[in-house]
């Protein structure tokens, strides 16, 4: 039963994310009043994304609005950028807030929200105020492999824990264990204890080569962004595409 368990989240980490958007938090859950967002653009949303930086957005709720300033976030060398919406006062609680992305980006595609729904989340009773704490240090378990007909799609799998109760996401920046290469920067979900760093066969957050070494610096933060401990960096061989 792990080993079924293991290939479905393996197979399900390499299929390729389509062009559109994607928002953390995931839209449709309950999150403190002090969340702020992050606005990720796949593909040829990747552009749009990024052209919000400076530009207005709103969280709407009944009889209150909350601006929101997007700044720039992370870019990944495949395909991707996240922008950061920061919100200029809390939301009220038991509300619940739409984000109105229409107005700016017009028949954009949710990917982890409701086809045809603009995303929405319910706040809490509060803010957020304790920074994430470090349970299990993240790291790599194992590597895997999955070719298909675009391409070769690669990841590690971290395994962590940390003791919050909002979602919770790591920043890495990861450098080959070689001189004279510019790290990559990016941001990873972290879900049931686990992220997954690498690249699908179309695209994905971090590019990497077939075993090549590498260091991972990981940086821990929750929904309202407070940040965890600072913790030891994680070395690892990115898995091979060679067969025996």
């Amino acid at each position: 039963m792990f080993v079924a368990a293991l290939f479905c989240a393996a197979s399900a980490s390499a299929q390729c994310t389509g062009d559109g958007v994607q928002l953390y938090p995931s839209p449709g859950g309950i999150v403190p009043t002090n969340m702020r967002l992050l606005l990720e653009g796949v593909g040829t949303a990747r552009s749009p994304v990024l052209a919000l930086v400076g530009k207005p957005l709103t969280l709407e709720a009944e009889g209150h609005a909350v601006k929101l300033k997007v700044t720039k976030g992370w870019e990944s060398t495949l395909g991707r950028a996240i922008v950061i919406l920061k919100p200029a006062e809390p939301m009220q609680p038991d509300k619940r807030y739409t984000l109105r992305l229409d107005a700016l980006l017009p028949n954009v595609s949710v990917l982890n929200g409701r086809a045809g729904v603009q995303p929405s989340w319910l706040s809490g009773k509060g803010p957020d105020l304790k920074a994430p704490k470090w349970v299990k240090r993240p790291a790599v378990s194992e590597g895997f492999v999955r070719r298909s007909p675009q391409g070769i799609a690669r990841f590690v799998k971290l395994n962590l824990a940390l003791r919050e109760e909002s979602p919770s996401y790591l920043v890495v920046k990861l450098a080959p264990r070689r001189l004279g290469v510019s790290p990559q920067q990016y941001l990873l979900p972290v879900q049931s204890n686990t992220a997954y760093l690498g690249h699908e066969a179309c695209g994905g957050a971090f590019a990497l080569e077939d075993g090549r070494s590498y260091r991972a610096r990981i940086e821990a933060f929750d929904a309202a962004g407070n940040l965890a401990p600072s913790t030891p960096p994680v070395d690892f061989e990115a898995p091979s595409a060679k067969g025996p």
